[in-house]
């Protein structure tokens, strides 16, 4: 049976929300450590890639380009999940080893058939629920415990795994954040792997209290997200499946306010300029 394993206890000093104040703080820190340690590593390892085309006829807007794309990947990866990490663990959230679940695939395709049949009964665009999946999934692993006993665990397919995994009150939650902006049939391809998260973590406790989420850190758009990306996000459901801007930081924090205070940093970081100075001076570095 999987352990729940984790790198911090809860905090116990505040077991209801984290504070603005302390959100301020810590969104601040981290996202200018963040683009410290994304500066450091440019400067080390440099500009490693090119166009054949681009960097002959607008080198400067290549090169500009390139640089600030790599920020945004780079704060896209790693920005959101220290972000969630440091404030959950403020929210009474104790941060498990996601490790644990990389390697807890059961070795069998036996359940495979319940995956299957809710992605048909999903795919048609209909806001069908998981909750009947997972009384199935537990159902039949019950059904099959003398057998399913004997099975190996093996790694997660690629992809499969959990950026975060936490827990509160005996529930487990498993996070995948994704960017915003998605493609075209990720719906499908992201509700199929909710029910594999779900099979791989209640194949060995089938009693076990999980929900697995994808969680998307903001809306770029000027309407509900549901609204903006309806074609691409179905047949997840909203608050269900998924957790959009500030309905996420409000289940990582606890705290209403949430969004509303990151876009407050953002501001003050902009009006700082020191950010903006250090990027530009980057650009010239590489320019020379």
């Amino acid at each position: 049976m999987i352990k729940i394993g984790h790198n911090n206890p809860p905090n116990k000093k505040n077991l209801s929300m984290v504070s603005d104040e302390k959100i301020k703080e810590i969104v601040k820190d981290i996202t200018k450590k963040s683009f410290e340690s994304w500066k450091q590593n440019k400067l080390k390892k440099g500009i490693d890639t090119s166009h054949l085309l681009l960097d002959k006829i607008a080198p400067n807007e290549r090169l500009i380009a390139t640089i600030i794309q790599s920020l945004q990947t780079s704060l896209g990866q790693k920005l959101w999940e220290k972000l969630t990490i440091e404030l959950a663990s403020l929210n009474s959230f104790e941060i498990c080893d996601k490790k644990i679940f990389q390697n807890s695939r059961p070795k069998t395709k036996d359940l495979d058939f319940l995956i299957d049949k809710w992605h048909s009964k999903r795919a048609d665009g209909a806001k069908v629920s998981l909750r009947g999946y997972i009384l199935e999934l537990k159902k039949e692993i019950k059904k099959n415990q003398k057998k399913f006993k004997k099975i190996p665990k093996s790694k997660v397919r690629k992809g499969d795994g959990v950026d975060v995994w936490l827990k509160k009150k005996n529930k487990n939650y498993l996070l995948e954040l994704k960017s915003p902006h998605i493609n075209a049939g990720n719906g499908n391809d992201f509700s199929k792997k909710l029910m594999r998260q779900y099979q791989h973590h209640l194949f060995w406790d089938y009693k076990s209290k999980v929900k697995a989420l994808v969680c998307i850190p903001y809306n770029p758009f000027d309407i509900p997200y549901e609204k903006a990306e309806k074609g691409r996000i179905s047949p997840l459901v909203k608050n269900e499946d998924y957790l959009v801007d500030n309905d996420y930081w409000k289940f990582i924090t606890g705290n209403g306010n949430a969004m509303k205070i990151f876009k407050e940093v953002i501001d003050e970081i902009k009006e700082d300029g020191s950010m903006y100075n250090e990027l530009n001076d980057l650009i010239k570095n590489f320019q020379n």
